[in-house]
């Protein structure tokens, strides 16, 4: 069976792996982390000295508060995941991601899109106000649509392996998407007030809506 070498020397028997993709979300990862560990000095600062508030709605703590956590673990964390995840499961199924490098650079700036969308919102005042899930349902659709992606890229490698059998790092990572894509849809099920604006209402309310939240 004849192997391929990919532009890094490293080889699969189903082609080269898929770096490029794993580099951009490597850079992804050390851009929006500069980017939420500065947001974070700029609001611990601003505790205080409240000028740095600037008198804009747009720069109050309020505001940057989520943008900060935001970043730090959907844009920093999350980029640092997929970047690990992707790299790990061709080599341990020796084989290229599924969808080629078509698919693989949807998911990479799909993912990148729901950070931008989710970060303009909070400067913006557009947020849900629940905690690690402020982003509004047209984002929280916009990264259903991505993740659901992310899934059939990771599952797709692992059906196409020519390794015969599945590392457990594998198990743990299919865990991770299907995990956190159960946390997401249900705890931000909303009905939107209208399909042209920005605002939703929980599909939960009282203390139902609150013990989904903490769970």
């Amino acid at each position: 069976m004849a192997i391929a070498a990919s532009s890094s020397g490293r080889t699969s028997e189903a082609g080269p792996y898929n770096e490029r993709v794993i580099r951009l979300f490597a850079i992804a990862t050390m851009f929006w982390g500069v980017v939420a560990f500065l947001v974070g000095v700029v609001i611990a600062l601003q505790l205080a000295f409240p000028v740095l508030n600037l008198d804009l709605e747009w720069t109050t703590f309020g505001r940057l508060r989520p943008l900060h956590t935001s970043a730090a673990v959907f844009a920093f964390g999350g980029n640092s995941l997929l970047a690990c995840s992707l790299y790990c499961v061709q080599r341990t199924c020796r084989a290229s991601l599924f969808g080629g490098p078509v698919l693989a650079n949807v998911l990479f700036w799909g993912y990148q899109a729901f950070i931008v969308l989710a970060g303009t919102g909070y400067v913006l005042g557009i947020s849900q106000g629940r905690e690690y899930a402020e982003p509004e349902w047209y984002v929280d659709l916009w990264l259903t649509v991505v993740w659901v992606i992310y899934l059939v890229v990771f599952l797709g490698t692992i059906m196409k392996r020519r390794e015969p059998h599945i590392y457990v790092a594998n198990w743990f990572f299919l865990a991770f998407i299907v995990t956190v894509a159960l946390l997401h849809i249900v705890n931000n099920l909303a009905v939107p007030v209208s399909w042209m604006g920005v605002k939703s209402y929980s599909a939960f309310s009282g203390v139902q809506d609150a013990l989904i939240q903490w769970w």
